[in-house]
């Protein structure tokens, strides 16, 4: 967490965040990083490539909603396949947490293990590949802000360097 803040020049928000709520609704608690990440950094775009679902008051990038778009389309056409989407009370399914201007969209998949040992599942969605990652969502989100030989999904390319915009 400290890493992105430094490469980002961000100083945190403290942006509040419904914590209860959201994993009362998911059937299982969140990963301790991406809480941090969701508090410091809140709503926005990092590097104009990549969002991270949060609790998001205008819905756009809130992470209880997304969850509730790709369990429905997922029990209509398994796009997710050889993944599912997460139901409350079991494991092996997908919740998602951010996703790139690529069409990439990134999950964690709930294991019986803790919430944070969970793996990072990066899907490239034009080419329905599937990319295993045993990282945490913060540690994945600096590599592909950061190092352009992560790929297929580094987006570190721009002569900016990593940055952030709050929404």
């Amino acid at each position: 967490m400290d890493s992105l803040l430094r490469v980002t020049g961000w100083d945190g928000q403290g942006a509040v965040q419904p914590w209860s709520e959201i994993e009362a609704e998911l059937g299982t608690e969140l990963p301790g990083d991406y809480k941090q990440l969701c508090q410091a950094f809140g709503v926005g775009e990092f590097s104009r490539e990549v969002s991270v679902l949060c609790a998001d008051e205008t819905r756009v990038l809130d992470l209880p909603r997304w969850w509730r778009v790709l369990l429905k389309s997922d029990s209509l056409d398994g796009s997710f396949a050889p993944y599912r989407i997460h139901l409350p009370g079991t494991t092996g399914g997908l919740i998602p947490w951010g996703g790139a201007r690529s069409d990439d969209w990134f999950f964690w998949q709930v294991t019986d293990g803790t919430v944070d040992e969970w793996p990072v599942l990066a899907m490239q969605v034009d080419v329905q590949e599937w990319s295993r990652y045993e990282m945490t969502a913060t540690e994945f989100l600096h590599r592909i802000l950061t190092d352009r030989t992560f790929r297929p999904h580094s987006v570190a390319r721009s002569a900016f360097g990593p940055f952030f915009e709050p929404v």
